[in-house]
Parts: C-alpha cells; sequence; structure tokens
C-alpha cells in the first residue's frame, strides 16, 4: 500500500524550522485557558501543521515515538507514519502537560485564532499522511484550521463540554468554520464514528463546503517530463526525416493536417472511452502523433521562412497558429498522465470513505455509548436525518459536497466526480478554441483588409464575430480560474462537450461557415452562461435546466468507483509507469 517513493530514513528528509522551544514551553493554567477562550479560537496555522511534522520526524528518529503493539508502523516511513493515537499519547499529551495542560493550539497561540477549516478525521490514520493530505487541500484565503489532536487540550476532562453535541467545541468550531476537511484513511470510514457524522451534521445544517483532502500526485512531475522526452526525440527525428525528404512545403503542409487530425481523436478517446488495456496503446499514439505533429511544424515554419510561399501557412499568424497547436497537442498528451494519477487517486479516497460504511447514520459506533445515544436523539429530533445521509452521499460521488452540489443532486441525482475535471483535453479544447478564432481573425484581415479590399476590416460584421469570440474565451479562462472547487468540475464538461466537437471538426473537416458562426454567437454564449451559472444554477433553469446540467454532469466511467483501487481496470500511460 506504501509507495517506495515515500520509504526512506526519515532523518533525511527532517528541517528543524522551529520557532518554539517544545522541550520548555512556557507554563500556563490550561484549565482557566480553555474557558476564557472560546472553541472557536482553538486553532493553528498552516505553519503550525509543518512544524508539528517536523517535530514528529525528528522525535520517530530519535526513538522518542515508537511503535507500539497497536500501531507497529515503520519507523523509516516517510509517508504514513504513526497513528494519531501514538502521536497523541508520546508526544501531545508530555509536551503539553509541560505547558500547564493547554491545548496544542493554545499552548502556541494563547489568544486563539479565529477558525477557517474544520479538519474531521478519526485518529486511525498516520500522522505524515494526514498532515500531507491537509496541506495539499488547504483551501485559499484560509489561515487557521481546527484539528481535534492539536485544538482539543488532551491532558483535561472535557466530558462535561460534550453533554450537549450542539454546545461541544467540536459543533462550535464547525459553527464558525467556512470550509471543513475530510480526511479519509486506509482502516476504515470515518463515517463509521459517530462524531465524524455529527460534524457532517452540523456542516450540511450550516451549509458549509465540504472537501475531501487528498495528498499531493506523486511522481506526477516525473512522468510528465519522461512523455515530453519521448515526444522531444519523436519531434527531432520527424523534424529531421521532413527536411532531408525534399518533399515541397505544399506536401509538408498536408501531412501535418494528416497526422494532427489522429492525434486529436487520440486525445479525445482517452476522455470518453472507458479505461482499459486498449487506452494504453491509444495514450502511446496520441504521445508519437504529437511528437510527429511537432516536428513537422517545426520543419515546415523553417522552410517557410526560409523559402516564402503563397500558400496560407506563409502568413505569420498561419505559422504561430499551427505552432501553439503542436506545442498544446504535446503538452495535452504528457499532462494525460497527471489526469490518470489525478483520477486514481480520487478512486482511492472515495473507496477509503466507503469503506464500512452502511449508508446509515445509525449504524455509526463511538467508544462512549452515550454520546453516541445524544447524537442520534439530536439526529432525530432535528428531522434532517436523510437529509445528512443524501449529502454524504453526494460527498462521496462527487468528491465534494457544497450548497451549489447538494442544490443540483437533489434535482437531478447524484453528479459522479463533480470536483474532478480533466485537464489535458480542457486545456487543448481551450487552445484550439482561441487559436482557431485568431487564425480566421488572421485569415479575414488578409482578405478582407484595407490591402486586400481598400476598406478597413472592421466595417465588416464576420470582423466584429471573431472578436467576440476571442473575448469570450478569456473571460471563460478568468472565470475558471476564479471559480471554486465545486463547479469548475461543471465549467470544464460544458467547454469539452459543447465547444469540443466544433473545435475538433475545425481542425480535422472543412466546417461550414455558418457552423462556425452558431459557434461563436452561439455555444460560446452558452459555455459563458453555463460557466457563471454553475449547477446549482443551471438546473434552476425553466424545461431545459435539469437536462443540461444531467448531461454535463454524466462521465463515461469503468465502473469502479466503489471497488477496491486494486480491483479497477488499467488505465491509460500504463505502459510508462514501469520506467517510473
Amino acid at each position: 500500500e506504501r509507495s517506495e517513493s515515500c520509504l526512506g530514513p526519515a532523518p533525511a528528509r527532517i528541517h528543524d524550522p522551529m520557532r518554539f522551544d517544545y522541550e520548555n514551553p512556557p507554563v500556563q493554567d490550561g484549565h482557566r485557558l480553555h474557558h476564557t477562550v472560546a472553541p472557536n479560537r482553538w486553532c493553528v496555522t498552516r505553519q503550525d501543521l509543518i512544524e508539528f511534522c517536523c517535530l514528529v520526524k525528528k522525535h520517530v528518529a530519535e526513538g522518542k515515538i515508537a511503535p507500539t503493539e497497536l500501531d507497529p508502523f515503520d519507523p523509516n516511513d516517510a509517508c504514513i507514519g504513526p497513528c494519531v493515537h501514538t502521536i497523541t499519547q508520546q508526544l501531545i499529551v508530555p509536551v503539553t502537560e509541560k505547558a500547564g495542560n493547554t491545548s496544542w493550539a493554545l499552548m502556541l497561540h494563547p489568544d486563539g485564532l479565529e477558525c477557517d477549516i474544520f479538519v474531521t478525521h478519526c485518529w486511525l490514520e498516520g500522522i505524515y499522511e494526514c498532515i500531507d493530505k491537509v496541506l495539499n487541500s488547504w483551501p485559499r484565503r484560509a489561515r487557521h484550521a481546527y484539528c481535534c489532536m492539536l485544538s482539543n487540550p488532551q491532558n483535561l476532562d472535557i466530558g462535561h463540554l460534550l453533554s450537549i453535541p450542539r454546545e461541544s467545541p467540536f459543533a462550535l468550531a464547525l459553527m464558525s468554520a467556512r470550509y471543513m476537511l475530510v480526511v479519509p484513511n486506509r482502516k476504515c470510514s470515518i463515517y463509521s464514528r459517530i462524531w465524524c457524522t455529527y460534524e457532517a451534521f452540523i456542516a450540511y445544517s450550516e451549509s458549509k463546503f465540504i472537501f475531501v483532502a487528498t495528498p499531493p500526485l506523486k511522481g506526477a512531475l516525473h512522468r510528465v517530463l519522461l512523455l515530453l522526452a519521448i515526444e522531444f526525440v519523436v519531434a527531432i527525428a520527424s523534424g529531421i526525416l521532413l527536411g532531408t525528404s525534399g518533399c515541397s512545403t505544399f506536401d509538408s503542409v498536408n501531412m501535418f493536417v494528416f497526422v494532427r487530425s489522429p492525434a486529436l481523436g487520440c486525445i479525445t478517446l482517452l476522455y470518453f472511452l472507458r479505461p482499459s488495456r486498449a487506452t494504453q496503446v491509444v495514450a502511446l499514439v496520441a504521445v508519437l502523433l504529437s511528437g510527429m505533429c511537432a516536428g513537422l511544424t517545426c520543419a515546415t515554419c523553417y522552410r517557410v521562412w526560409l523559402n516564402y510561399c503563397d500558400y496560407y501557412i506563409s502568413t505569420f499568424a498561419g505559422s504561430v497558429v499551427d505552432a501553439v497547436w503542436s506545442l498544446a497537442l504535446c503538452v495535452a498528451t504528457a499532462v494525460a498522465e497527471v489526469d490518470r494519477l489525478w483520477a486514481q487517486q480520487s478512486v482511492e479516497e472515495a473507496f477509503n470513505l466507503r469503506r464500512d460504511f452502511t449508508g446509515d447514520l445509525r449504524d455509526a459506533k463511538s467508544l462512549v455509548e452515550s454520546d453516541r445515544e445524544r447524537i442520534l436523539c439530536e439526529l432525530e429530533l432535528s428531522g434532517q436525518e436523510h437529509r445528512v445521509n443524501f449529502a454524504i452521499e453526494v460527498l462521496l460521488t462527487s468528491g465534494m459536497s457544497t450548497p451549489s452540489l447538494q442544490a443540483a443532486a437533489e434535482t437531478v441525482g447524484l453528479l459522479e466526480q463533480a470536483g474532478y475535471w480533466n485537464l489535458s483535453i480542457t486545456s487543448m479544447i481551450w487552445v484550439s478554441w482561441f487559436a482557431s478564432s485568431l487564425l480566421e481573425l488572421a485569415n479575414h484581415y488578409k482578405t478582407s483588409g484595407y490591402y486586400a479590399t481598400g476598406r478597413p476590416p472592421f466595417v465588416r460584421w464576420q470582423f466584429w464575430v471573431l472578436v467576440f469570440s476571442c473575448l469570450q474565451a478569456l473571460v471563460w479562462l478568468g472565470r475558471f480560474k476564479c471559480q471554486g472547487k465545486d463547479t469548475r468540475g461543471f465549467a470544464a464538461s460544458a467547454i469539452v462537450k459543447l465547444i469540443g466537437p466544433f473545435v475538433i471538426l475545425n481542425l480535422c473537416l472543412p466546417v461550414p461557415n455558418l457552423a462556425m458562426v452558431g459557434l461563436h454567437l452561439v455555444v460560446s454564449p452558452l459555455v459563458l452562461m453555463l460557466s457563471f451559472a454553475g449547477p446549482g444554477g443551471t438546473v434552476k433553469v425553466p424545461v431545459l435546466g435539469r437536462r443540461i446540467a444531467r448531461c454535463l454532469m454524466r462521465r463515461w466511467s469503468c465502473g469502479c468507483s466503489r471497488r477496491a483501487p486494486a480491483q479497477c481496470c488499467g488505465c491509460v500511460c500504463a505502459w510508462c509507469v514501469c520506467v517510473c
């Protein structure tokens, strides 16, 4: 289960940015402090988590944190690490006892910090794994996080604070937070624990943004560089062969168009086809064809600039746009490996969240039976028990649960992996959309401009249609960059499924001018409106809103989202995994 890249001597990875003397912390009155500082201020910063992880690694290396019978962790494992129970007993409790029985958070920040993020976990995950996921998924603009192992005083009896669940420190902190990060683990579903289900209930009741915390993709950069290197070698070979073949510029341009069409087809298949062994072949073909496109483009542009010809590519705009398309093809096929790793990770985290979860909050367990009874009583009196079950199902299916996604799911059904979007095909479609509009604009200026007709080009309506299309592409990109995680998948699906067919056909086949006008004046504005509305706003549109949302969020899958990751079928680019 552990990646070999994570294994190794822990001391080699330790750096010591400590700003606090953990051996001799300042002594405070923990009991008084936790009764004067509100629970929603028992928080730590991102830097605190980084320092805490470094301190754990240091103590493990020195033997101060040792494996136990219940947690026989590997001291040389720098990927998962000791479980939270072990860290609490062997590190947090001794250090905070010296500090006057405060929590770790108030030991560092006696005045407290406002809560922006609430971290929900069940203490069975490894500490390195937990902190990696939280840091990697830390929302933008958020500064402070409540994490029970660090926020609650581990040396004090806080049972009286838990007697009324809604007035517990967990509930008060979560009510003031904007985000909730759900940390899956490899042992069980956190929703098999009653307090985690209660936190889901509070998050749903208070309309919080709930995200699944995921670790950083390991080895992604290495694999992308490997694919780019393969494409570079193929590009050089193709360029040399074309340069020594004696082909005319016209023939080389036709060769480029001939190779570009199947390359685009391969990238499109990687988006729509179910993962299987066949997609491995498609990925390899896409890499080779993309490299050939880059080589043909470079050789053709070099020949054109040396021997100015009358063909359309002799214009500067045509050469630049073809070069941009070739570069986009190469990057898209390489980034497809990141999409594969991302999809594999989302399947694994969804499986970990479903492990031992029955789908009913009432089946959750607790070490203290009285806590379970009080929480179930409150859930029953609220009348929202079934809605909380549905909110958790939205989280498990979509990878996140927000008010917008919940509203859409209640109307059109569960939206599978709504938080996931394909980087390679989305970037390829956007570049093709923008570049094709620019190329049409350049050709229009050449054929209808002042030097060709004696009139300025902006007096014709076609000029403004193309300018409008370019502006729409730029506006969509700006909107996509500023969007939240819960609406990016919807916006990416809109551009791929609505604009994608037009730009791909325009690159491969001659498309009638009327169809391209429809793209610029009808389809593109529709994509912009859908991107701004998101799934929650789209389902409110009368008559067609639900059908559009269901169509855009329906995804091809291998049917393995509920199975163990090891049981899933093969994925793309597996042919290069052995090299990495």
